[in-house]
């Protein structure tokens, strides 16, 4: 009988939130996403060297020999070299036309400069400003060895630079070429970001849900045919479903994305977007969320309000937003001291060790390790929620402070 409410509970918590037009919506743009994951960054790793056609660039103080090495540098990016003979009228052709990308300052006696100037509307041009430098150092290079004597064969196999092709060496010894940075980061930011939003949301929803129900007066009657810790239970069964089936129709479609549409139409797809990695995913989500839905479900009880919810939240998204702003020292570095420790710590394990499990895959050691601090996690969780719940969900009038919430924990 018990169980029969317990399931009736999570069955309408479910029905209220699939039948809406939010959950629809989302579900519908989730695929989207998963395909941005998919493309967009391959997209713009492929595209990030071309500039817009027709894009000058004024050289200040240059020479017709080093004017032309910099056309020959960028002529298969569209842009055109254009001498000026001041910088102050170049300066304001930068300020004006919008074709104008920046300016290149070049001392009178190149060959003994240590610093060459450009200037830029935004500074952050950096193909432009790393291909400038390349050049420049490769012209005074030859220029200095062929003033010291050096036969013009000779300066070019002594100035030339190897190319650098960085692998990725697996657990198992396989290699294979590295995604680049920039194509990592986007991939792993998109992930996160999806666990952060859909932890979030069915964590509030929990939390919102019963803050409602307890300032109505709902929950009293309610209290009449369940006990407290059935109708806690019920909220989170019936929400996690509801998550669950979300994430089951966006891993679905990752899974079409990878095993079928990618190779049917030559979409170059991230080497971290395949079966294993979105199976974590929802592992991941599946663990996040009931450690933050026990929380959001003893917050809700212990609030007097939404506004009050939300104050007693923040230090919970705290622990959401954190891994999202470390996301670039992580990515960079996943096996770092501080990377292992935040992939231990329950409010942040699941975030940072999904970022692990999609850079370089941890040792399986490290991943049961994770499982079972999060597992015992979950469990003092939801026994202390449960405890705050039976004890909360029935005051009103007043807003308590997390000392008397934890102190609602050793009530018998």
């Amino acid at each position: 009988m018990r169980r029969k409410k317990l399931f009736t509970i999570a069955r309408h918590e479910f029905h209220g939130i699939t039948a809406t037009r939010t959950f629809i919506i989302i579900t519908i743009l989730g695929p989207f996403l998963i395909l941005a994951v998919s493309v967009i960054p391959s997209l713009l790793s492929s595209r990030m060297d071309n500039l817009q056609e027709g894009s000058v660039i004024g050289v200040v103080g240059s020479n017709p020999e080093v004017s032309a090495v910099l056309q020959a540098a960028f002529s298969d990016k569209g842009v055109i070299i254009e001498e000026g003979s001041s910088l102050e009228e170049m300066k304001e052709r930068l300020l004006e036309e919008k074709n104008m990308q920046g300016i290149l300052e070049i001392p009178e006696n190149m060959l003994e400069a240590e610093t060459f100037y450009y200037y830029s509307k935004t500074g952050t041009d950096v193909v432009i400003s790393e291909t400038i430098k390349s050049v420049l150092g490769n012209y005074t290079v030859s220029q200095r060895m062929s003033s010291a004597g050096f036969e013009p064969e000779e300066i070019k196999q002594l100035s030339s630079v190897p190319d650098m092709t960085v692998k990725k060496l697996s657990k198992s010894g396989d290699e294979e070429e590295s995604q680049g940075i920039f194509s990592i980061m986007i991939t792993a930011i998109s992930f996160i970001l999806l666990l952060y939003m859909s932890i979030l949301l069915y964590g509030q929803m929990i939390g919102r849900s019963i803050v409602i129900e307890k300032t109505s007066k709902t929950v009293e009657i309610l209290l009449s045919s369940a006990r407290p810790h059935e109708i806690m239970f019920g909220k989170i069964f019936g929400i996690g479903a509801a998550g669950l089936l979300q994430y089951l129709i966006w891993i679905s479609t990752g899974l079409l994305i990878v095993l079928f549409l990618g190779p049917q139409f030559d979409i170059s797809l991230p080497a971290s977007l395949n079966a294993v990695s979105l199976g974590f995913l929802l592992l991941f989500f599946l663990m996040a969320f009931s450690l933050y839905a026990g929380a959001y479900a003893a917050l809700g009880s212990a609030a007097e309000d939404e506004q009050n919810l939300g104050q007693l939240a923040w230090p919970l998204i705290m622990f959401l937003v954190f891994p999202m702003v470390m996301m670039s020292p992580i990515v960079m570095n996943p096996d770092s001291v501080f990377s292992v420790i935040l992939s231990y710590f329950p409010l942040t394990s699941p975030m940072v060790m999904f970022t692990r499990v999609l850079v370089n895959m941890p040792a399986v050691w490290e991943l049961l390790l994770c499982f079972l601090i999060l597992i015992i996690s979950i469990i003092l969780m939801i026994y202390g929620a449960a405890r705050i719940f039976r004890v909360g969900i029935l005051l009103t009038g007043n807003r308590h402070t997390f000392r008397e919430i934890i102190k609602w924990m050793r009530y018998q």
